[in-house]
């Protein structure tokens, strides 16, 4: 009996691990189905969550980046939190472009989805994303409801890109485009198939277009025929051969993206242009069609050519009006500089002769006036130059601190009578520079002259100039600061202080005089050079003027030549004896001329022409001149071809005699042309004693080195 009972019992455990065994293999095939379920879901989604709406939760089936913005948000997904709701929230807020799916939050929150859900088994949505580690962002969200109770809603919610799709449609899209303009527009559209060489015809009107037909059914629809065959009858000498190029069958094979060309079509009338399309086309089998098409644009072409012609005739009128304006403003300078010279220089002499108080307040009167009226002269003619283009940057060596010395020097006595303390400070590593100096001495002499004349008696003026850190190699940065106590400038005036003709009116600055260029000019010529300028200024405080320059630094080469010629031009007793010849027609600037430089010590000979000039050196003996101060504008032979012809003499020493250029024509480009003449220097009239006898020291002195002069006429270029 107990036999029989342990066997019911063994019989009874091995049947309930049966039962157990039976219900594992049926739970791994479930598991195994599943698996398999989610791994052919896997292949087309690149994100799969099974959601819970009920339960607000989630699971990850798969996660990659193709869905979501970068590593760190696929990590992030993997270890957060497993609330569905959350996670949808951050996918909206920080992933998705809402204008592309607006309604996406609304429409996947758990609530409105189980709602959808219900009355459907599928829900699709499209949406945009910022575009993630492979570029992607056009997706599509599905989710496929699987069941759902009192406790649970399951549901599989998958993510697929659909940027290819995207992609084929917008290039289908445009292929249709493309078809249906030529369509439009082109009295003939072909279709070639570039692999069996035929040609089918879309359209054809027009008499030109069924010319083009003609030719397509005499020569079998074949192109590589069609294109010869049509060029030689219908196609201009000018253009067949570009023609046939561009066009033939290996061409359009070869080509990878659309392009047009315009020929010569021959009609009955004449010469007519046509333009050819090409258009490119992929076909089902993934070969590419060619879509040609064929317009005329002969009323187009004629119109351009029309147009390009005015536009020709107004480019020619507007540049011979600059010329004229270039030679009446040359002129202008020239004959308000001449009579100009001679007014300041008779006073000068003048000044040596008076000794009564009130006359010579008279005197300095008429000095001051007249450099007013110079300065003023001076700023119409920049600026006139200024807008019509004409000036241009000349570099040549400087020494970072000798221009702000020479202004000193300059104001110092006007502010010293003023009683305005005048003070600089220069701070730079890199002193030898590149730069144009000429228009350097203009921006600090316009605004420090602009500073004394807004600053009251016991004021200070203050030029700082220090190097600023420079990114380009071999260059510096220079910044300059002017600064008074003046009267300063309103807030509301500042904007317009860089306008021709601005000037701030109130009761203190109208009894200043000024034409209202100078501070335009500042600003041009600095913007001219690729500079900046700003302004700070405070009525009652005074006004802070800065700005800014870049330079190259000038190697050796040009300092050392600058030190050694400032070395040895110390003394004014060197010019003492020295012999020059002055060439100047005008009988006053002569006269001035020669009383001024006579109380140097200089031995002074002078000649009317250029004629006169050559022939004094050519008859003289190769001494007998130490230097030639040249006038440019002379009757009979001007000083540019004078000096030419005295650089092509023979004898060595006679062809290598200082000139310098001594002339009313005061432009950057009239020196330029006269050291391209072959002269050594140039001094502008009004001539500002000072500076002429510095320029003439430069090549008087025996012991000198030799200094290189060259010439740069056309017949020794």
């Amino acid at each position: 009996m107990k036999q029989l009972i342990l066997s019911e019992e063994i019989q009874k455990e091995k049947l309930n691990d049966f039962m157990n065994m039976r219900e594992l293999e049926e739970s791994n095939r479930i598991m195994n189905e599943r698996n398999q379920v989610l791994s052919a879901l896997s292949r087309y989604y690149t994100t799969v969550l099974l959601c819970d709406l009920k339960q607000d939760t989630f699971e990850i089936i798969k996660a990659d980046a193709f869905t979501y913005n970068d590593h760190e948000e696929k990590q992030e997904l993997v270890r957060g939190s497993n609330c569905y709701s959350e996670r949808i929230r951050y996918f909206f807020e920080n992933v998705l472009i809402k204008d592309s799916a607006p309604e996406y939050l609304e429409k996947l929150l758990p609530d409105n989805l189980m709602k959808e859900l219900k009355e459907t088994d599928i829900i699709e949505l499209y949406h945009k994303t910022i575009p993630n580690e492979n570029g992607f962002k056009h997706f599509l969200a599905r989710a496929i409801r699987l069941s759902y109770d009192e406790e649970h809603f399951k549901i599989i919610l998958g993510f697929y890109s659909v940027d290819e799709i995207i992609k084929k449609e917008q290039e289908i899209e445009l292929q249709r485009e493309i078809i249906a303009g030529l369509g439009k527009e082109y009295f003939s559209v072909l279709a070639v198939d570039l692999d069996k060489d035929q040609v089918f015809s879309y359209r054809e009107s027009e008499k030109n277009g069924r010319i083009i037909s003609d030719f397509c059914r005499e020569c079998d629809n074949r192109w590589s025929k069609i294109i010869p065959s049509y060029a030689k009858v219908m196609v201009s000498d000018n253009t067949n051969g570009e023609f046939e190029k561009q066009l033939g069958l290996e061409a359009l094979r070869s080509q990878e993206k659309d392009y047009s060309m315009t020929y010569e079509f021959k009609s009955e009338t004449g010469i007519n242009y046509h333009q050819v399309r090409v258009a490119y086309v992929k076909k089902k089998d993934g070969t590419r069609m060619a879509v040609v098409g064929t317009r005329n644009i002969d009323s187009l072409i004629k119109k351009e050519r029309m147009q390009e012609e005015k536009l020709k005739k107004a480019y020619d009128a507007a540049k011979s009006a600059n010329k004229a304006k270039t030679e009446f403003l040359n002129n202008m300078s020239h004959d308000i500089r001449t009579p100009m010279n001679v007014i300041l220089g008779y006073n000068q002499l003048m000044k040596s002769l008076l000794t009564e108080p009130k006359q010579l307040d008279y005197q300095k009167k008429i000095e001051q006036s007249g450099k007013l009226l110079l300065s003023i002269i001076n700023n119409v003619l920049d600026m006139a130059r200024i807008e019509s283009g004409n000036m241009k940057v000349d570099e040549n060596f400087e020494i970072v601190g000798e221009v702000v010395d020479e202004i000193l020097s300059t104001f110092s006595s006007e502010a010293e009578e003023k009683g305005i303390h005048l003070s600089s400070s220069v701070q730079v590593t890199h002193k030898n520079i590149l730069c144009d100096s000429t228009k350097i001495r203009k921006i600090y002499v316009n605004l420090v002259s602009n500073a004394i004349k807004y600053t009251p008696s016991g004021g200070n003026i203050t030029i700082t100039v220090e190097e600023l850190p420079c990114e380009k190699e071999g260059y510096m940065k220079v910044k300059s600061e002017i600064k008074d106590t003046g009267i300063g400038m309103s807030k509301e005036y500042l904007p317009t202080l860089f306008e021709p003709f601005s000037r701030e009116h109130n009761t203190t600055t109208g009894k200043v005089g000024g034409t209202g260029l100078g501070m335009a000019i500042v600003k041009k010529m600095v913007d001219l050079m690729g500079g900046s300028i700003e302004v700070e200024s405070e009525p009652g405080k005074g006004t802070i003027f800065t700005f800014t320059l870049m330079h190259k630094i000038a190697d050796k080469k040009y300092y050392s030549r600058k030190i050694e010629t400032a070395e040895s031009s110390d003394s004014v007793e060197k010019l003492r004896g020295k012999h020059v010849l002055l060439a100047e027609d005008n009988n006053l600037n002569a006269e001035i001329a020669v009383a001024v430089l006579e109380k140097t010590g200089l031995v002074i000979d002078r000649v009317e022409d250029g004629i006169q000039c050559v022939s004094r050196i050519e008859q003289l003996p190769s001494d007998t001149y130490d230097l030639i101060l040249m006038d440019i504008q002379m009757p009979n032979m001007d000083g540019y071809k004078a000096t030419q012809c005295i650089r092509h003499l023979n004898d060595k020493k006679k062809a290598e005699i200082p000139i310098i250029a001594m002339t009313a024509n005061a432009f950057e480009e009239d020196k330029k042309r006269a050291i391209d003449a072959g002269m050594n220097g140039h001094i502008a009239k009004p001539v500002e004693i000072d500076k002429l006898i510095s320029e003439i020291l430069k090549y008087t002195e025996k012991d000198d080195a030799k200094i290189q002069r060259i010439c740069r006429c056309s017949c020794c270029t």
